[in-house]
């Protein structure tokens, strides 16, 4: 068959802003710039987000930089084989990271770079220009100390610069920008994404990261140094890839509520359950079962933390985002084989708190009853506020307040409950009593199991496992007329 060979090359003008919505977030755009920091043996990076009119965004490391021939063929796109075997701490892959991360977020790019050997050479990707002219062409800085925060530029290391950040302030700069929600946002995502880089972590080399000369604090989503936290054993699943279960502490075990929510990570415990996929050590994609399993509320507690190395790059389809990735088949199979047991710990941890919410030796106002496969709720007849009550009353009485006890827990809201607990579990909240009815029911209660244990403290520490008395004991006290020591 005979053939021949037309040449359909990429037209630069098009091509460039096609490349700008490959699907990066300012964060992830960050990140990214971020890795080819980690991959120069960087110890710190900063980065400027200055807020005002002309925003721009700098970010600058201290790493070892290149030389003006290694810097341009850097500024090429696709200028690295992904297919080529990298080194265990490179963070890069297909040599697109550095330039489509930038073209994301703005339509300037230079980037400034000193080895401690020369003076430094830099050069700009302008998205104008290349349109403009529909050329792949940048240009070359020749006066290097006009550029944006050269200054902090070190002896060694290398300068990102944005400039026209026309997806964050629109296209003439006249966008209005919550640039403090914008930096808080930063903050918060690479103090998880580079947590056991910024932490130190054996096997990594420690680096600072810092926002406007402000260091970020890494949040490990493991809560590994709380007590209470319960870590499974570390296990090779194949060469290249380890797995570990982590159950987190339950909230009653948080001296504050900043320290629960802070371990929760934005959206809560519910969504953030799940596996956490770690690249070269750096958070690639987390909150995620792979479609394995449901998210519920008693597995919320449970975070899988799966390590690949860079040689698995192919076979998790590592995107060039660096924030998606299919888990391969053999490492589904053992993921899904160990499901049941990697969840147990967290319903536990929620199956005992229900146990001893209901335990008859605190006299709940509820009683769970199982009856075949499913699990009846009922207001308990024997609790000592309604015996009191019941016994203040003549038969007729005490025949309508038992039912109206049966309508009320014939319309237990069950799907509602449900549904918000699994939504968020701190939205769901039982009423406070007001002053005079906590006083009411804690005489009553005293009044009543005393007749029958005849033991004043005995009574007094099962009213402290005991709502409402337990979450406002001192007043409790107080309404016994107690004083406490």
């Amino acid at each position: 068959m005979a053939e021949q060979t037309v040449r359909l090359e990429p037209v630069p003008s098009i091509l460039v802003e096609s490349l700008r919505d490959i699907g990066y977030s300012l964060n992830s755009a960050l990140a990214d710039v971020i890795d080819n920091s980690i991959a120069a043996n960087a110890t710190e990076v900063q980065i400027f987000a200055i807020p005002g009119d002309d925003f721009r965004i700098a970010i600058i490391d201290n790493g070892e930089g290149l030389s003006r021939e290694k810097l341009k063929q850097a500024m090429r796109l696709g200028s690295s084989d992904p297919r080529q075997e990298r080194e265990l701490n490179d963070l890069g892959r297909f040599g697109l990271g550095l330039k489509t991360a930038s073209f994301s977020q703005c339509r300037r790019l230079t980037v400034l770079s000193c080895t401690g050997e020369e003076k430094g050479a830099a050069f700009t990707w302008d998205l104008d220009y290349v349109v403009r002219e529909n050329q792949w062409a940048v240009i070359e800085e020749l006066n290097i100390g006009s550029i944006p925060f050269a200054k902090e530029l070190g002896h060694s290391g290398t300068l990102v610069l944005w400039e026209k950040l026309d997806r964050l302030t629109g296209v003439r700069g006249v966008g209005k920008v919550d640039h403090t929600r914008i930096i808080s946002e930063v903050e918060d995502y690479l103090s998880l994404v580079f947590h056991r880089y910024l932490s130190g972590e054996k096997g990594v080399n420690r680096l600072a990261i810092s926002v406007n000369k402000r260091p970020i604090v890494p949040i490990d989503p493991f809560n590994t140094c709380h007590k209470a936290t319960q870590a499974g054993q570390r296990e090779l699943i194949c060469p290249g890839v380890t797995m570990q279960a982590f159950t987190l502490p339950h909230r009653s075990h948080y001296e504050s509520q900043y320290e629960y929510e802070r371990s929760g990570l934005p959206g809560g415990y519910l969504r953030n359950q799940g596996v956490y996929l770690y690249r070269a050590k750096r958070l690639i994609l987390y909150g995620t079962w792979f479609g394995l399993s449901r998210k519920t509320a008693l597995t919320q507690l449970t975070r899988v933390k799966i390590d690949i190395d860079v040689s698995q790059d192919e076979l998790w389809k590592i995107d060039v985002k660096k924030v998606s990735a299919q888990i391969p088949e053999e490492v589904r199979k053992r993921l899904k084989s160990l499901l049941a047991t990697i969840g147990a710990p967290s319903r536990k941890a929620y199956s005992k708190r229900a146990a001893r919410l209901t335990s008859p030796d605190i006299y709940p106002a509820w009683n769970a009853e199982r009856v075949g496969d499913r699990k009846l709720y009922k207001i308990n007849r024997t609790h000592p506020v309604i015996v009191s009550f019941l016994e203040s009353l003549d038969s007729d009485l005490s025949t309508n307040l038992e039912t109206v006890l049966s309508f009320i827990e014939t319309n237990f809201p069950v799907a509602s409950l449900f549904y918000d607990f699994a939504n968020n579990e701190d939205s769901v909240t039982a009423p406070d009593p007001r002053e005079e009815e906590l006083t009411n029911m804690a005489r009553t209660f005293f009044s009543a199991l005393n007749q029958s244990i005849q033991d004043d403290e005995k009574v007094l520490s099962i009213m402290q496992s005991n709502e409402p008395f337990c979450s406002r004991w001192v007043e409790t006290l107080q309404s016994l007329g107690i004083e406490e020591q």
